[in-house]
């Protein structure tokens, strides 16, 4: 565990941070990151000690929730980030009446799929040819609150 880790909402200060951990993974624009603030239905949380560690995005709409995106540092991954950031918005989307939450995620990434499934997803199906650059199928989860 980070000592100092706190969950926050995340902000347009955020992106140029954001920005710099998404050059380690397949990455999202600026501009995706301000609409993606902007949703009505959306939520985002940034992890942050010292610096920003991690974030996640996700929608909510009625009583389902869909993440469409997290990440963590490198030099800060399996040390609980990715954990805290999806049991604080699961906790935050429940309590606003959301009973169910789903993802997709790339066949290829086990672990990512090793993690989700460590916190209680479960494969409901595959979209065939979801992901490009490299095309690849999506496995989708999802998850059961409260």
């Amino acid at each position: 565990m980070i000592p100092g880790l706190v969950i926050r909402p995340m902000s347009g200060a955020d992106i140029p941070e954001i920005l710099a951990l998404e050059t380690e993974s397949p990455a999202w624009s600026g501009s995706q990151f301000a609409g993606e603030m902007s949703q009505t239905i959306g939520w985002q949380y940034v992890a942050a000690s010292s610096a920003l560690l991690g974030y996640i995005c996700g929608r909510s709409v009625l009583d389902e929730a869909e993440i469409v995106k997290i990440a963590v540092k490198r030099d800060a991954r399996r040390t609980g980030v990715a954990t805290r950031l999806l049991v604080y918005s699961l906790e935050k989307v429940f309590q606003k009446g959301v009973r169910t939450c789903y993802l997709e995620v790339r066949s290829s990434n086990t672990a990512a799929r090793s993690f989700y499934e460590k916190n209680d997803f479960v494969v409901t199906g595959v979209r065939k040819n979801y992901y490009v650059s490299p095309r690849e199928d999506a496995v989708m989860m999802a998850k059961a609150l409260g």
